[in-house]
């Protein structure tokens, strides 16, 4: 299967080859407090725009079904997002099954487009995770002898806070929203993944704070 976000992984994973060595997701065992979205309801039919929202979701789910990631609906169907809908995003994140990486990933992607502080919000409680030790089962470790294919592997089990990280680089290379994105990177690194804290580290190298 084609992968929208290989240029992603392939970065990331070059990247923490050379950075020396230094999820469970939101069960209510992980020992996290998820943020909580305002009180709404982003789908119900009949309340302003929330059948727009209900239209978007289901494109979503179908496209996350047929795992097609080159697909256009994707840059085109959502584009100017308004504040339901990404708290509807953020939700439907929320309720994926922990062993969904592209999934949730592919919501990440989705979010960091013109992210707002919400979204920032949300990307510092995907990157604090806890990792994520196998795709049929995120409890259950899942090794391979090859050190290349187990570098690989690291990186897809972590995906969301990858893609997470891609976009708070992005933030940080245009000069935008950088006090979000630095929170972002900055909880990174207490990551119990190592690619994750890693990765964290290395754009803090790459973006050091500004004097004052």
């Amino acid at each position: 299967m084609k992968n929208r976000f290989l240029a992603v992984l392939a970065a990331v994973v070059l990247t923490a080859a050379c950075v020396p060595s230094a999820r469970r997701g939101l069960s209510s065992d992980s020992g996290q407090v998820p943020l909580r979205e305002p009180a709404r309801s982003p789908v119900s039919a009949g309340q302003g725009g929330s059948d727009d929202i209900a239209r978007k979701l289901a494109v979503l789910d179908e496209i996350l079904q047929s795992r097609n990631d080159n697909d256009p609906r994707l840059d085109t169907g959502f584009n100017e997002m308004s504040s339901d809908l990404r708290a509807a995003l953020r939700l439907k994140y929320r309720q994926l099954p922990l062993e969904q990486r592209n999934e949730r990933g592919t919501i990440v992607y989705l979010l960091g487009r013109n992210a707002g502080p919400a979204d920032w919000r949300f990307f510092r409680e995907v990157v604090s995770e806890r990792p994520c030790l196998s795709l049929a089962d995120c409890s259950v470790p899942q090794a391979y002898d090859d050190e290349h294919r187990a570098q690989g592997l690291a990186v897809t089990l972590e995906y969301p806070a990858m893609v997470a990280l891609k976009q708070a680089e992005n933030a940080l290379s245009a000069g935008r929203d950088e006090s979000g994105a630095r929170a972002v990177v900055l909880a990174a690194k207490t990551s119990g993944a190592a690619v994750v804290a890693e990765r964290a580290a290395a754009l803090e190298q790459k973006f050091p704070a500004k004097d004052p």
